[in-house]
């Protein structure tokens, strides 16, 4: 019972030392991104090309994938509205509720999916094939010159990006 109960704890103390070191470990390299972040200016064009890269190219998956599901919300809204005879609020519905509930979800979700995989697999490969130890050996910060134009290039182009599919009278026909 007694090395039972040390294996658990044990098992138990790993998971959370685990934890706390992955957890220690993002947010050092967060830091050191954000550190590094100031050199992104110098090279603008870097991060002009990560902002068309991670937002213009999401437009169109994230604005297809809003069609399909506006026309599933028109399909079981008006299923419901006909029962009680309110058909014509059928567009209202679809509009309030894309705008209001499923518009940002689901374009957080696919911008998220698409612009983050196509990173990951683009550092990942660079890493990959050693062009990352590369960049050090010639006395290039990898994060500066690769992580932190992407990061900026993402945060600028998601609000950038939500202006542009929901403009300024959506939201206000909203409230």
């Amino acid at each position: 019972m007694d090395n039972g109960l040390t294996r658990v704890l044990r098992q138990l103390g790993a998971q959370f030392n685990s934890r706390i070191w992955r957890l220690g470990f993002a947010s050092r390299f967060f830091l050191a991104m954000l550190l590094h972040s100031g050199t992104f200016l110098r090279r603008l064009h870097l991060t002009i090309h990560e902002i068309y890269f991670t937002g213009v190219l999401s437009l169109i998956i994230i604005l297809v994938s809003g069609l399909f599901v506006g026309m599933v919300l028109g399909l079981q809204g008006y299923d419901t509205l006909a029962r009680y005879g309110s058909t014509e609020a059928l567009g209202v519905l679809v509009a309030l509720s894309l705008v209001r509930e499923l518009g940002p979800v689901v374009a957080a979700l696919l911008f998220a999916s698409r612009a983050g995989s196509a990173i990951t697999a683009e550092i990942g490969m660079m890493k990959a094939t050693e062009q990352l130890s590369a960049m050090e050996m010639m006395a290039v910060d990898p994060i500066a010159r690769v992580v932190a134009p992407r990061f900026w290039g993402g945060v600028i182009s998601m609000p950038l990006f939500w202006r542009r599919c929901f403009p300024r009278w959506a939201f206000l026909a909203v409230i």
